[in-house]
């Protein structure tokens, strides 16, 4: 008898490709599928220079704000030789050397629909494989046209309302 630990992840239902999820979009409109990718295309690339640039940058009412991430730090280091103790300083601190990622932080309101609504299944923390083919969120089965909903995820708070992501 050991420990186990397990977690759950939302059941897996596929990829959309951009193409499909522009004609999607376009469904119900008299916007031409190919207008639609455009549009968005040049959004993206908006979005994309204004986080460059530094700004918070939100992608639709109540969904994500992307931002721009830089993780760095610097430690003390012992010359092997010597055994000197070179003293870490703020002005170790490169860019270069760090490791920059999107941050994002999720709408709140968008987060509690998402556990609402996701359907979700355990699997093991250290195969990520499928401990039982159950939706563990009202016992229903992993069949995702059977619906679901509920998280067993606890997100961190976020100081604009959302939960944080940093990828």
């Amino acid at each position: 008898m050991g420990t186990h630990s397990f977690y759950a992840v939302p059941l897996p239902a596929g990829t959309l490709t951009f193409d499909e999820v522009c004609e999607e979009a376009c469904a119900n409109t008299t916007i031409e599928p190919s207008i639609m990718k455009a549009m968005v295309t040049e959004y993206m690339k908006t979005v994309q220079r204004n986080v460059l640039k530094g700004f918070r940058v939100p992608l639709g009412d109540q969904f994500i704000t992307v931002y721009p991430n830089l993780q760095l730090s610097v430690k003390d280091t012992k010359d092997e030789k010597t055994g000197q103790v070179t003293v870490a300083t703020a002005k170790m601190l490169n860019a270069a050397n760090g490791k920059s990622r999107l941050g994002a932080t999720v709408s709140a309101k968008f987060s509690q629909s998402f556990a609402q609504n996701v359907s979700w299944q355990k699997v093991d923390e250290k195969t990520g494989a499928v401990v039982e083919e159950e939706d563990i969120t009202d016992g229903g089965t992993t069949d995702p046209s059977q619906g679901g909903g509920g998280s067993s995820t606890d997100p961190t708070p976020d100081p604009d309302g959302g939960s944080n992501s940093d990828e």
